[in-house]
């Protein structure tokens, strides 16, 4: 009947099973349709994956960095710790040498009598205690308090070789001379 009516052998089949004219070709259309957003899906997805390896790798690689900074951290608080420990050492050894150079600064005081010496003489004693507590040792700061340079003595021992100057320093090298020629210093620079 629809064939006579004008309407083409193959929509008077379709027609017969139930389905329209035209739905064929927009079940066509619409099938496009999915297959172009499956292939867009999967492009996304392609994409979303790529972007997650890169963020795998890029965690991978921080946290990798992440460890050689603690690493390092740990080092360098080992290292503080370690520096610590010295200067520790260091500030003991300044307060047991503070401690060393008070008391030999008393037992100067106590071994050299001042009684009767004149206030250029006291002077100049303190000028002496005064560089033995700075660390000179006792023949640069003999020699100093005098009004010598340690290095003018060597070298003018040097061109003349003196013998009285390397006796001199002889008896500075033993405490028993050592007060007399401290006396006999102050007594020399008391005259001037």
């Amino acid at each position: 009947m629809l064939e006579a009516g004008g309407t083409s052998a193959h929509d008077a089949l379709l027609a017969s099973a139930g389905i329209r004219v035209g739905e064929i070709e927009a079940l066509r259309a619409q099938t496009k349709r999915f297959e172009e957003k499956l292939e867009q899906t999967q492009q996304r997805e392609a994409q979303l994956q790529r972007d997650l390896d890169q963020a795998k790798t890029t965690i991978t690689e921080r946290d990798k960095e992440l460890r050689d900074i603690r690493q390092t951290l740990n080092k360098t608080a080992e290292t503080a710790k370690g520096s610590r420990q010295l200067i520790d050492a260091f500030d003991l050894q300044v307060t047991e040498l503070q401690l060393a150079i008070t008391a030999y600064e008393e037992k100067l005081a106590r071994t050299i009598p001042t009684n009767g010496l004149s206030e250029h003489a006291l002077a100049a004693l303190g000028i002496y205690r005064d560089r033995l507590a700075r660390g000179e040792g006792i023949r640069e700061a003999a020699l100093g308090t005098a009004g010598y340079n340690s290095l003018d003595v060597e070298i003018a021992m040097a061109k003349q070789d003196r013998h009285e100057m390397r006796a001199f320093e002889v008896l500075l090298a033993r405490s028993s001379w050592r007060r007399r020629l401290v006396l006999w210093l102050l007594r020399a620079t008391n005259k001037r």
